[in-house]
């Protein structure tokens, strides 16, 4: 057999283009594993991870394509180093991408106005501009007016809520108003319960609050705390008719119930002010008294002297400075006898020797010429001191004539005295958590009122039994008080958010950072946001000269593919836009209309943004809640609700929030929805999760828009190879 004609086969040669474009590959694919190792931040400083490293890569990849047999790698390749690219350069990319894609929107929008004609379309837009700036500014405005009372109802909510039911609270002081009648002619009626009322205020650690009676007789706490007052613990308290002064480790506060009569005063009513310029502006007031027959005479006891006013705390001066410059004033006291003279109490501590403190009660005749003379010593130390309990505020002397004068609290429990019997300990007392000790006390017509730090008792007139009254709130603490982290927990709460929020420079500057770690963080959404809407002008001029443009940049053999596949990505993206926009108008609806039977305030705009929140895939619906829920405590804040109300109007909204996306979820969105996005729902919320992983905020708003693409270029795919495989 003759073999000399046979061809020998040849061994495939590797060209030196082929051995380039594969040592470039290789050379690719060591870049990527560096720069996904090291990661895409941007604090590093190797020049072999610079962007301009990467286009070059993704240049040179492109010009070898035809080079070598394994496309496959080098397309993957590419893909890789483009999404590094695109991560590195996120900020600068996420305008231009921002602004395109809100250029499509208004495009979409403009297009889906049943109007024909030019003008006809002008003045729809011009329309809907001015509509949706009406409500804007009605919301402004809706909004403004709470804005003042925001903050400060917010802090009154923390200290009067929050704190007591956290960490708990202790009872500090006890003061009564006693109202007489504004008609004279009704004092003859004075045996009438209905003439005379008096009120009831109780200082904790907290804040103020004033006592009321529900429908069934048992008393409830309604807070008075505002203004300066925020966050300081109190320790005297007095009320009169239309005053009531508040004493702090750093001074007085007023309170006007009612418009002062003095014209001149210009001090805002139902506000918590300190009265400045006083001669214990810096020190601890420990007592404060206002007589029941004239309001504008204050005494004030501090721990190092007494002081007086009689002009509402224009003007002031120390009292007896020979007794009381060097004693602590713990307690300061108002009565009238039967026969109509007016006496002021006043129970101070001094120095007896080196180990010991003793008290001494002072008392002083209104209107006479007596200086301060020493009562009947008493043996106990004294903490409270209270007036006769018929007779205080007997401005006509009518009642019944009452035996004891003066009350006194001590360790000891409750002592009365009087003239002919000096001081005497009062039987029956209650024993107060274990402890007889009497820390404050105060007396009106209706009885005498007494307690310490964790409860308040009362006797009726004539009754020998005493009936607890109120007591204190344990806080949710109490059990776990032994826990380290439970203590640190209290130390932030009542220290470090209260002194936060008082300290205006500190608690913006926190604010400010807080906003910038969540905006700031998603790439910097202001300036972000900023830059895409001077892109989606220019964008929104020449936005198909933009794609045509981009086209020429194809290979012309690959125009017409890549026409048919932004076709197809229009007609679905445009799909999923009108679904998207009847969605969150019909969840709109829905959601405002509900809100305003609730009675959320806002419920229009609250409404609108739970509509298009819910364009947000996964967590979309529970953001647009979130707002209805900081609407409510808008209106908490202002005093719109009492905390039962807003309670029971919560829990409604929470009703409210899971029934609208019960229907939405079930109804809504899949029969409009359906022919936009048909993909399954764990698909969509694992793009959800990893569009936030990825790109933060943009990721999960593109995440749906992504998937849209995502189908569209398969099905593109699969009609033209399916075309191909016929063919």
């Amino acid at each position: 057999m003759n073999t000399q004609n046979e061809t020998n086969p040849q061994q495939p040669t590797l060209s030196g283009a082929t051995i380039l474009a594969i040592i470039s590959v290789i050379l690719a694919a060591v870049w990527i594993a560096f720069a996904y190792y090291t990661g895409n931040g941007t604090e590093s400083n190797r020049m072999v991870l610079h962007p301009i490293v990467a286009i070059l890569l993704i240049v040179l990849l492109t010009r070898i394509y035809r080079w070598i047999d394994i496309r496959s790698i080098v397309i993957l390749e590419i893909a890789m180093i483009s999404l590094w690219l695109f991560t590195r350069l996120l900020d600068v990319l996420m305008p231009f991408l921002l602004g395109f894609c809100f250029a499509y929107i208004f495009r979409f929008l403009w297009n889906a106005l049943p109007f024909k004609k030019e003008y006809q379309r002008g003045i729809a837009t011009v329309l809907i501009l001015f509509v949706c700036g009406g409500v804007l500014f009605y919301t402004g405005r809706q909004v403004s007016r709470q804005a003042s009372q925001m903050a400060a109802g917010l802090l009154k909510f923390y200290h009067e809520i929050v704190l007591p039911y956290a960490v708990g609270e202790t009872f500090e002081a006890v003061a009564i108003s006693v109202n007489p009648p504004s008609d004279q002619a009704e004092v003859t009626e004075r045996n009438d319960e209905d003439t005379i009322t008096e009120t009831f205020y109780l200082g904790t650690n907290h804040g103020i609050y004033e006592m009321r009676q529900d429908a069934e007789g048992k008393p409830f706490r309604v807070g008075i705390t505002n203004g300066a007052l925020l966050g300081k613990p109190i320790q005297a308290l007095t009320a009169s008719e239309n005053v009531i002064y508040a004493g702090t480790q750093s001074g007085l506060y007023r309170y006007y119930k009612a418009a002062p009569a003095d014209e001149s005063d210009t001090s805002p009513v139902q506000i918590w002010q300190k009265l400045e310029d006083t001669p214990f502006d810096t020190l601890s007031v420990q007592a404060v008294n206002v007589p029941h027959w004239d309001e504008t005479q204050i005494y004030v006891g501090t721990q190092n002297g007494l002081y007086t006013s009689n002009n509402a705390g224009e003007t002031w001066d120390p009292v007896a400075p020979a007794i009381y410059s060097d004693r602590s004033v713990v307690s300061v006291t108002s009565t009238t006898d039967p026969n109509g003279d007016r006496s002021i109490y006043v129970a101070s501590t001094g120095q007896i020797d080196a180990s010991a403190i003793g008290t001494t009660v002072h008392w002083h005749l209104e209107g006479s010429s007596f200086g301060w003379e020493e009562r009947a010593a008493i043996t106990q130390q004294v903490y409270a001191l209270s007036g006769g309990d018929e007779t205080i505020g007997d401005i006509d002397s009518t009642s019944q004539v009452s035996n004891i004068e003066l009350y006194a609290g001590t360790p000891d429990g409750l002592h009365e005295w009087n003239p002919r019997h000096d001081w005497l300990k009062t039987e029956q007392m209650p024993v107060i958590s274990g402890s007889p000790a009497i820390l404050m006390l105060a007396s009106a017509a209706s009885g005498v009122y007494i307690g310490n730090n964790t409860a308040i008792w009362h006797r009726a007139p004539a009754a020998p039994k005493w009936r607890r009254f109120i007591t204190y709130k344990e806080g949710l603490s109490h059990a776990y008080k032994d826990q380290p982290i439970v203590e640190q927990a209290k130390s932030y709460l009542t220290e470090r958010i209260p002194t936060i929020a008082q300290t205006g420079g500190e608690a913006l500057r926190e604010g400010f950072q807080f906003a910038g770690s969540i905006a700031f963080g998603f790439g910097g959404f202001i300036a972000t946001v900023s830059l895409a809407l001077i892109v989606f002008v220019y964008a929104n001029q020449s936005f198909d000269s933009y794609f045509r443009s981009f086209l020429t940049l194809m290979p012309e053999t690959h125009r017409d593919t890549a026409k048919a596949y932004l076709r197809e990505i229009d007609k679905n993206l445009q799909e999923f836009l009108r679904g998207l926009v009847t969605v969150i108008t019909i969840v709109s609806i829905i959601s405002s209309i509900a809100y305003s039977i609730i009675g959320v305030p806002f419920a229009l705009v609250i409404g609108i943004l739970a509509g298009i929140c819910n364009a947000i895939p996964t967590f979309g619906p529970f953001i647009g809640g979130a707002f209805a829920f900081v609407a409510m405590l808008m209106g908490l804040a202002a005093g719109d609700f009492e905390t039962i109300d807003f309670l029971v109007r919560c829990a409604f909204v929470l009703g409210a929030i899971l029934g609208i996306q019960a229907i939405d979820n079930s109804l809504i969105s899949p029969k409009i929805m359906s022919g936009a996005i048909d993909v399954d729902p764990l698909l969509i919320m694992f793009a959800v999760i990893v569009g936030a992983a990825v790109l933060g905020f943009w990721g999960v708003l593109l995440a749906i828009p992504t998937i849209v693409v995502i189908k569209s270029v398969v099905t593109v795919s699969d009609d033209r190879a399916t075309l191909g495989k016929q063919t």
